[in-house]
């Protein structure tokens, strides 16, 4: 299966899901670092990160070829990891493209 997702959502998992465990804010960024150690929390496999990667390199915003249960996956990571809106945007391109 094949979705297209959004660039920016597409950016914000990878940003995710690549940080370091309690990584340095962005560059221009205002905020400062919590105290507190980011939470590690479940890994992303590497097929999933490889294909969002391809889609940001291409440009082309199409996601894939992924199983069913790779966005499953997928979705499940964003909501325990706080990105809540980019899983429910997974799971509508889900719907769309099934």
């Amino acid at each position: 299966m094949i979705v297209v997702l959004p660039h920016d959502v597409i950016r914000r998992i990878l940003d995710h899901a690549t940080a370091p465990p309690g990584g340095a804010p962005e560059v221009g960024s205002r905020r400062t670092p919590s105290p507190l150690p980011r939470e590690t929390g479940p890994a992303l496999s590497e097929n999933i990160i490889g294909a969002l990667h391809k889609a940001k390199t291409d440009k082309a915003n199409l996601v894939g070829p992924l199983e069913m249960s790779d966005f499953n996956a997928l979705s499940a990571w964003c909501r325990s990891v706080g990105l809540t809106r980019d899983g429910e945007i997974v799971e509508a391109a889900v719907r769309t493209s099934g």
